[in-house]
């Protein structure tokens, strides 16, 4: 089954959207989502940000993020998130957010969090959903202490649910200590925390002020090989 535009559905990743969505700042000119996936967040940020850029390395979820957004201002793009920021194709300091969901783990994660921070703007946000581990006693009681809500909330929304093709590993999720000192190492001054849905945040601002008004949306050289 492939998703269209007006296709919704829920799952643990999707859950994190309406959070991200509230973290863009007021008058968002840019944003970008990195492993956008089938689009769906890219969607919703398009309504809230002048303009939009989609990555993701997956030619399949390229390709149904480029059928779902078909028509609003998102480019996507078909690429290598740390071969992208490394051959120019996203300009740094030029973002006003960018948002990740669940696609840090298919990185290497302390570089690719400093990649997304040099793409913002001063003032600019960035907020990260990812996935960790349970590897101590403490984290297999907060999970456990968890999953009867967790139960609840994906009876609630129908089931769990989400786009054909999308890339799943799980050999490099880390520990949720090893994702929050990757985070704070990366991110002086960034803020992390779980979520119920066995899932971690990030929320990082970029130092300085954001720029005031729209200015012109960053030039991304979509047309490039990345990988």
């Amino acid at each position: 089954m492939t998703y269209s535009r007006n296709h919704d559905y829920w799952n643990h990743n999707v859950a994190h959207h309406a959070r991200i969505v509230r973290a863009m700042p007021p008058y968002c000119r840019s944003a970008l989502d990195v492993g956008c996936g089938d689009g769906l967040l890219a969607q919703k940020l398009a309504a809230h940000a002048t303009w939009v850029v989609a990555l993701d390395a997956s030619p399949e979820m390229a390709e149904q993020a480029r059928r779902r957004t078909a028509g609003l201002d998102v480019e996507v793009v078909e690429a290598d998130f740390l071969a992208a920021v490394r051959d120019g194709v996203l300009p740094r300091h030029s973002f006003s957010f960018v948002a990740s969901v669940a696609a840090l783990h298919h990185m290497d994660p302390e570089p690719a969090l400093q990649a997304m921070a040099s793409l913002l703007e001063p003032g600019g946000r960035l907020v990260v959903a990812g996935l960790a581990m349970s590897r101590s006693a403490v984290d297999w009681l907060i999970a456990a202490a968890q999953v009867p809500l967790m139960h609840t909330i994906r009876l609630a929304h129908g089931g769990k649910s989400g786009p054909d093709g999308m890339p799943v590993s799980f050999d490099a999720i880390p520990s949720w200590a090893q994702s929050k000192k990757t985070a704070l190492d990366a991110l002086p001054g960034a803020r992390w925390h779980r979520t119920l849905q066995l899932r971690y945040m990030i929320e990082w601002t970029a130092p300085g002020r954001a720029p005031m008004g729209l200015r012109q949306a960053p030039a991304v050289r979509s047309n490039q090989s990345c990988g």
